[in-house]
């Protein structure tokens, strides 16, 4: 699997499967757009994934295999998955 990882003022993640950068998905009004400009980090191991979404205020990730390792992992919560247009997507806010 390879995914993108990208740190925002070190309490944004966003984190992406790599083979989405740059799509749009759709379901009827929602676009999920994984814009290269917020989603285009670097290649990062399933390690620092977890690393950096662990410490993180909030996480924005988008991708089946990124998400599916998230809920995996204890991180996200299956029922706070969303699937549009075949893509997982998850948010996690820590207050």
């Amino acid at each position: 699997m390879g995914c993108l990882l990208k740190v925002h003022d070190d309490s944004v993640v966003a984190v992406c499967d790599e083979n989405i950068l740059g799509k749009k998905f759709f379901e009827n009004d929602l676009v999920v757009d994984v814009d290269s400009a917020f989603f285009g980090g670097k290649s990062a191991s399933l390690d620092d994934v977890v690393d950096a979404v662990s410490g993180a205020m909030s996480v924005n990730a988008v991708g089946n295999e990124v998400v599916g390792l998230l809920v995996e992992r204890g991180v996200v919560s299956l029922a706070g998955v969303r699937v549009v247009d075949g893509v997982k997507i998850a948010h996690v806010y820590r207050v």
